[in-house]
């Protein structure tokens, strides 16, 4: 009886002890001041989770399609890009054959 009993306590002890630190977490976030942000943010930065993120990216991810990514950009920065506004000159914008 009591074995049982402590299969069940046990787990939900766990499950409230989850729910109370998120819900503190939250209210912490929720009441902080600005200074504190600037904090949270600056440790966000130098994260652990956010190095491997970096990394995994540096790995996983076609070069090819960030320099595409990234010349797109630069194009829409310039107005290169066909944005299909009334202001866009047709024989700019128009694709040549």
């Amino acid at each position: 009886m009591i074995e049982q009993l402590l299969y069940w306590v046990i787990p939900l002890a766990l499950i409230a002890l989850l729910l109370w630190s998120v819900i503190r977490e939250n209210s912490r976030q929720r009441r902080r001041t600005p200074q504190e942000f600037e904090r949270d943010v600056a440790n966000a930065r130098n994260s652990m989770m956010r190095a491997g993120m970096l990394e995994l990216d540096r790995f996983a991810g076609d070069a090819r399609q960030k320099r595409a990514a990234v010349e797109y950009l630069k194009d829409e920065e310039q107005g290169m890009t066909k944005t299909g506004g009334k202001d866009d000159d047709v024989d700019r914008t128009a694709a040549r054959e």
